[in-house]
């Protein structure tokens, strides 16, 4: 659990797999909640429909992302899929942080490892999951949900690679674990957390490890 001083910031770090529903979760957990906001991260991936630049991700071109890389002001960065980068600009996490305003976000393991021990005293690490009792039922409920919101079957087989060596063995690093198995309840799973997080830092002295 998290016990710091009050008037600081938390930063709630969301990792899983894709087609777990982080995102999903993640907007509800914003809408019911005051003093929440989703951090936002820079992509060169282009934008889809419905997104907008700066409330999804910060769209730069790779010329931009390089520029940011070379001016230090990434946290971390990489390569998530071909050609797709993703970074964390350091100023999104510091300006909310250091005025007391709570941020959540969807985090690959590199990323969310770094900010870790970047912010060690501000980060609670959530992972969310989908339903199955062995490593291959929870890649077949991932499969299925990718495959329903019609991502490209490329794109489905670098994810599952990548839950199967990087994600699906991280959750042991994270403070929770979430099953994603219906989504209202999972959301209120994860809005409790935020909750007892946020206690925890305002009485530190109630709480028992």
């Amino acid at each position: 659990m998290v016990a710091d001083k009050d008037g600081r910031g938390l930063l709630f770090v969301m990792v899983g797999p894709g087609g777990a529903g982080k995102n999903t979760i993640m907007s509800i957990a914003i809408e019911r909640l005051d003093n929440l906001s989703k951090l936002i991260t820079a992509t060169t991936r282009p934008m889809r429909p419905g997104e907008i630049n700066g409330v999804n991700y910060q769209f730069v071109d790779l010329a931009q992302f390089r520029e940011m890389i070379d001016r230090d002001e990434l946290l971390e960065h990489q390569e998530v899929t071909k050609g797709k980068f993703y970074g964390i600009p350091r100023a999104n996490v510091d300006t909310y942080l250091d005025n007391g305003h709570d941020l959540v976000a969807d985090i690959e393991v590199l990323g969310a490892r770094i900010l870790r021990q970047t912010y060690p005293s501000d980060t609670v690490m959530i992972f969310l999951t989908v339903p199955g009792n062995t490593e291959e039922e929870v890649l077949t409920t991932l499969r299925e949900r990718m495959e329903q919101r019609r991502d490209n079957p490329t794109v489905i087989e670098e994810r599952l690679l990548r839950a199967r060596l990087l994600e699906l063995p991280f959750q042991v690093e994270c403070d929770y674990v979430i099953v994603n198995d219906d989504i209202d309840r999972t959301a209120e799973e994860l809005i409790t957390i935020i909750q007892q997080e946020r206690m925890a830092r305002r009485h530190p002295s109630q709480v028992t490890s």
